[in-house]
């Protein structure tokens, strides 16, 4: 019984430790948004296409939304529809945080000595005195954190209307998370289960995902 007791105490504190990527989902579709299809994923950034960083990232893209239903695109020829995708963090906000520190300012155990007259006599006298302490603040510390704002951005167009530079968009959507790591690798994975939870959520309508993290962001 004390061994399950334990098990139990020791699971408290670790789900306890758990820490939670918070992210801030938005939705935008079409009337015909489930209509489905060939997809290839590319940045918005043509630049990054053929970047090692971006086809990192667009394989994860690529099982979200194949999980979804899509089929992968080996080639914008053969897609129906371009996810064009776009991710970055900012270079952070900075605040100080000033913390109170509290200690004694009075009271418990004092040693006091002096000298009494008692009927002309002089005596002196030494011993420890005891009173209730008295606690307030005493000083403070002060320090520096730094908050980082993340995002992440999909738009589903049909790819007969990007070629005619007239793209009609089936989906939009944004995610958006603050914390501080400053690293987008360390949060990506939960932003996107994040942006693909119960997709794709209600049109217009913001919601607040959290994702359990390894990561202390």
């Amino acid at each position: 019984m004390i061994k399950i007791i334990l098990l139990l105490f020791m699971v408290s504190i670790f789900l306890g430790c758990t820490n939670k990527i918070r992210t801030t989902t938005t939705t935008f579709y079409a009337p015909e948004h489930q209509q489905r299809g060939a997809i290839i994923v590319m940045s918005l950034d043509r630049q990054a296409n053929n970047s090692l960083a971006f086809k990192h990232y667009q394989s994860k893209f690529n099982d979200k939304l194949k999980a979804q239903g899509y089929s992968i695109a080996r080639s914008v020829e053969e897609s129906d529809y371009i996810a064009l995708v776009s991710y970055g963090i900012d270079h952070g906000k900075s605040s100080i945080i000033s913390t109170p520190i509290v200690g004694q300012i009075s009271g418990g155990t004092e040693y006091r000595s002096g000298t009494v007259y008692i009927n002309g006599k002089k005596t002196t006298y030494s011993g420890f005195n005891y009173t209730m302490p008295v606690y307030g603040v005493v000083g403070s510390s002060t320090r520096t954190i730094t908050r980082y704002t993340r995002a992440i951005a999909m738009d589903i167009v049909k790819t007969d209307s990007f070629k005619l530079k007239k793209p009609v968009k089936m989906y939009e959507v944004r995610a958006k998370s603050v914390g501080n790591c400053s690293v987008m690798l360390d949060v990506f994975d939960e932003m996107l289960e994040a942006m693909f939870t119960n997709f794709p959520n209600e049109s217009g309508k913001a919601i607040v995902v959290a994702v359990d993290s390894d990561s202390n962001c």
